[in-house]
């Protein structure tokens, strides 16, 4: 089992983390944010829209940690491995504990959260 005991739990710890100046949430819709803004989480960066350079850019001049929280279909596991691969050849670290637990939900879309 993962490092989080219970949704609320993940949630808490996903805040606290958010809240700290040098760690973004990445996320790859305005609807994942929307979410995510409920549960009061901070420092979310939407992917949509903008070319994965330019977000890895923006990353990697502004944070040393990154909390990736794509959609747990293949098309998020393939981005989430593109991106951890550049981000970490930089230095930044990534943070997939969050999305792993999850996979232990069934959730598959950030936005259809609980």
């Amino acid at each position: 089992m993962s490092e989080f005991q219970s949704f609320g739990d993940w949630k808490e710890k996903l805040r606290e983390e958010s809240t700290k100046s040098d760690v973004c949430v990445l996320v790859e819709g305005i609807n994942d944010l929307r979410k995510l803004s409920n549960y009061g989480i901070k420092n979310v960066i939407v992917l949509k829209g903008q070319r994965f350079y330019d977000v890895a850019e923006k990353i990697l001049e502004n944070y040393s940690k990154v909390i990736i929280l794509f959609d747990l279909d293949k098309h998020g596991n393939k981005m989430v491995q593109q991106f951890k691969k550049i981000l970490e050849n930089e230095g930044t670290e990534v943070d997939l504990s969050f999305r792993e637990f999850l996979k232990d939900l069934n959730v598959e879309e950030i936005e259809n959260l609980p």
